[in-house]
């Protein structure tokens, strides 16, 4: 039941790295609905270390915790839990960044699945859920890296 997802990025691993982890709340699609918090969120962080929070940041400063950093080796891979706020336990998400020509191929492992309640339709809403996510990333790395903001 893993939904696995691979883009290609325009831009070496380093820069794929870091605009993944340290540019997320520029990229990540919070306008078009993708955040727990919905309309209050304004911003999101992964902080890079092993133990490290990927969370949510509400206008009124409230932080809402997706998941824990489980690994995190630049520019190579970072992984993390991802729990929904009505899930009973998490789920993995894995991203690994690998050299191909002079991009980054950009792989994606959700698993999990298994364990939650109703899992089919959990997974199905989240294998196009991610397909949106990382389009959005591809769009928007190269801005960022372009800008010389990454």
């Amino acid at each position: 039941m893993t939904i696995h997802k691979s883009i290609t990025i325009a831009r070496p691993p380093e820069v794929a790295f870091k605009v993944f982890c340290q540019e997320i709340g520029r990229w990540w699609p919070i306008k078009h609905g993708f955040s727990f918090g919905g309309e209050r969120t304004v911003n999101m962080f992964i902080e890079g270390q092993v133990g490290g929070r990927f969370y949510e940041v509400a206008s009124d400063g409230t932080q809402l915790e997706i998941g824990r950093v489980t690994a995190y080796e630049p520019p190579r891979m970072v992984a993390f839990t991802w729990r929904a706020p009505s899930w009973e336990i998490p789920t993995q998400v894995e991203v690994r960044f690998s050299a191909d020509g002079t991009g980054t191929r950009v792989e994606l492992d959700h698993v999990g699945w298994e364990h939650l309640p109703a899992p089919g339709d959990s997974r199905k809403s989240y294998d196009g859920g991610w397909d949106f996510v990382l389009g959005e990333y591809r769009t928007q790395a190269d801005a960022i890296s372009a800008s010389g903001r990454a």
